[in-house]
């Protein structure tokens, strides 16, 4: 059964019954003939309820999770955080590039070697042994890095590694059901 509420007519004052599926709809005034607009369910709703029956309760509001807007708060700030720190420490990295020239550093050596006896070049070779990086040279690294760089790409990773969990977090919050 329908909820019926009472609406007094604005022309005669009479009592009109009306349903809340009616709100907005035009009507003729029972009493007086006289053509009317209903008002809004808002106003519907807070009109008396004719013979005693009670609405239905309304459903409640679905009220957010505080862990919810706590995960996408700060997950947000640590993806945003997180990544723009990485691409700092990472320009900053780059920064610590060596430039190698590689040409002339083997001019060199070669010029030191060339101004050596030859016993005394077989006695260095034989006492640098395998493990010795004295004797070679490769031509492929034009750019080296130092050890800040290195450093400073491992912060930089790390902080990439806070903007991931980041974004997971943002995105779990996205899972959380509302109470």
């Amino acid at each position: 059964m329908a909820v019926r509420y009472a609406w007094e007519c604005p022309q005669c004052q009479g009592t009109i019954e009306i349903s809340a599926t009616q709100a907005g709809q035009d009507l003729e005034c029972a009493s007086c003939s006289a053509a009317l607009t209903l008002p809004k369910l808002g106003i519907v709703k807070n009109l008396p309820v004719v013979g005693g029956a009670q609405p239905a309760p309304s459903s409640r509001r679905a009220v957010a999770s505080p862990v919810k807007g706590w995960l996408f708060a700060g997950g947000l700030l640590l993806a945003v955080l997180g990544t723009v720190a990485g691409l700092a420490a990472q320009y900053r990295a780059n920064q610590f590039h060596v430039d190698v020239d590689v040409e002339s550093i083997i001019e060199e050596e070669y010029a030191i070697i060339d101004k050596q006896r030859p016993a005394e070049l077989y006695s260095l070779a034989i006492s640098a042994g395998e493990d010795s990086f004295a004797l070679e040279y490769s031509e492929t690294p034009y750019r080296t890095r130092n050890i800040k760089s290195g450093i400073i790409q491992k912060v930089a990773w790390v902080c990439w590694g806070l903007g991931g969990a980041g974004l997971l977090m943002l995105l779990s919050s996205f899972f959380i059901r509302r109470k």
